[in-house]
């Protein structure tokens, strides 16, 4: 096998890696949102927090020397980039199934196309236009296809889905004009720095449930087991926000930005199955399709949008990954 090749091969199995260790975020934190140890808002916090204190070290390290303007646009991630696309996903995922949540999300991309299409006035083709309709057929049965129809759902978490939806679109154009001088990594642990001056005003670290540490966290009647909730929260800061951050962030440059777009959409797939195995979160066949159709179409604009704009790899770093 050629060194390219085993470079490729490399690169698809980070990227791999990454959103499977993103797909037990919504799975790890419904179960602890079940348990009512601590609410959607301050587990959002512990992740900011949690993710900003391991990576740190890199940051310091680095001693990045920036502009104003370019401080400016750290402190923009950190609040539009980080903490308010998490925060607004976690409420979303307490209140419906994660799969619909994660479909609904993983259109923020067709926004971005959109987006291109109005502001920039790049110019889509018809394949374009197809999948952007395909996308939203597919979101709408989704959402609709279960039992009892959308009513069945609670109508506030389709409404936070679909507003983190907007918050992941303006993360990747945040991302997009972060100092690209830094390392990936370093970006990200800069953000989530300036997240954290976000979360102390709304969430301060001195009015989190502390006391709850060690409440056990049921781990559903498939496992049959329990651990406490401050071991599922360092789980989602190591693998499941800077683990895979940075599996990303080695692997999107040997395999470019349109293939691990593509290796991405493992995400919400590999999601949906823990959801049905361990949360017992069962969705109708029409929604499994509407799904799999959803998925499709955000792939192909996805494609488009890697492949004909000026978006770098390191961007895709701090994209839909939740």
């Amino acid at each position: 096998m050629s060194t390219d090749a085993a470079s490729r091969r490399t690169g698809y199995l980070l990227v791999l890696g990454s959103s499977l260790f993103w797909s037990t975020n919504g799975l790890t934190s419904r179960l602890v949102f079940d348990s009512g140890a601590i609410a959607p808002r301050q587990f959002a916090a512990v992740r900011i927090y949690g993710a900003a204190l391991l990576l740190a070290p890199l940051v310091i390290r680095a001693r990045p020397v920036l502009s104003r303007r370019e401080w400016r646009n750290v402190a923009l991630f950190g609040v539009f980039g980080v903490s308010l696309p998490q925060w607004l996903y976690f409420e979303a995922i307490a209140r419906i199934p994660v799969p619909i949540a994660l479909v609904i999300v993983y259109t923020a991309p067709v926004l971005l196309t959109a987006y291109e299409r109005i502001v920039h006035r790049h110019r889509l083709s018809g394949v374009v236009y197809a999948a952007i309709t395909v996308a939203v057929i597919g979101v709408i049965l989704a959402v609709t296809g279960g039992k009892g129809g959308a009513g069945a759902l609670a109508f506030v978490g389709v409404l936070l889905a679909v507003a983190t939806t907007f918050a992941y679109a303006g993360q990747i154009l945040v991302a997009s004009v972060q100092p690209a001088q830094l390392h990936p990594m370093v970006r990200t642990g800069l953000g989530m720095a300036a997240g954290c001056l976000f979360w102390i005003v709304i969430s301060p670290i001195w009015q989190l449930p502390f006391g709850n540490a060690s409440t056990a966290i049921d781990l559903g009647p498939r496992i049959g087991a329990t651990l406490p909730l401050w071991v599922l929260a360092l789980y989602v800061v190591v693998c499941g926000t800077a683990l895979p951050y940075a599996l990303l962030v080695a692997g999107s440059p040997r395999i470019g930005a349109g293939a691990s777009s593509v290796t991405g959409m493992v995400e919400p797939v590999a999601a949906s199955v823990l959801a049905w195995v361990l949360l017992n979160q069962v969705l109708e066949p029409i929604q499994i399709v509407g799904i799999v159709i959803g998925l499709f179409g955000v792939t192909v604009a996805e494609v488009w949008r890697t492949r004909h704009l000026s978006r770098n790899a390191p961007t895709l770093a701090v994209s839909v990954g939740t």
